[in-house]
């Protein structure tokens, strides 16, 4: 999935926090997004926390990210990101969230994000070649097709400190490494 980020999306990233126009502090989800990525059991529900790897450039966090239906549509909350790096993000960026298809919490989500100011190539590339699959800000990729594939390739695998083992916030001697951090929010 590709989530083009809107103004109220950017709540979630320390950074952003004291410009931020909107009390939302998660990265909004649509609904037909969340009937492909959660599982049955976990949209039933409409609540969840789930294991989630947050990558930007060098910089990432593993944790316990809560999941959940607030209205029509979904939010992919948590603590806030306060890696200084995504400073750079803004709107009209974008999240790329891959995971297998009706995840059941037993697999991570992986959020990459793309931002114009850092990775400009990427970022235009992402415009040319999705622009007209975005639906409500969102765009579905099915594994398989080239669109897929070309994703996939321009995408660095998880760093091996955040790959293995569990999310930071089971308990203290699982946290991932110093560069890989979250904060309360």
């Amino acid at each position: 999935m590709v989530r083009s980020l809107a103004e109220s999306d950017l709540g979630i990233f320390s950074a952003h926090r004291a410009y931020a126009t909107s009390k939302q502090r998660a990265i909004a989800l649509t609904t037909p997004a969340a009937r492909i990525l959660l599982s049955s059991r976990i949209y039933s529900a409409e609540d969840a926390r789930m294991d989630v790897i947050c990558v930007y450039g060098l910089h990432g966090n593993r944790e316990l990210r809560h999941i959940g239906k607030v209205g029509k549509n979904w939010r992919l909350g948590g603590r806030r990101i306060e890696e200084g790096a995504c400073a750079f993000l803004d709107s009209k960026d974008f999240v790329l969230i891959r995971t297998v298809v009706r995840n059941d919490g037993d697999l991570p989500l992986l959020m990459t994000f793309v931002g114009r100011q850092r990775e400009r190539l990427l970022h235009a590339g992402i415009v040319a070649s999705l622009d007209q699959r975005f639906t409500d800000s969102t765009a579905i990729i099915e594994r398989g097709t080239d669109r897929f594939e070309a994703l996939a390739d321009a995408f660095p695998p998880v760093p091996s400190g955040l790959a293995v083992g569990l999310p930071s916030c089971i308990s203290e001697s699982d946290k991932v490494p110093a560069r890989a951090v979250g904060g309360d929010g």
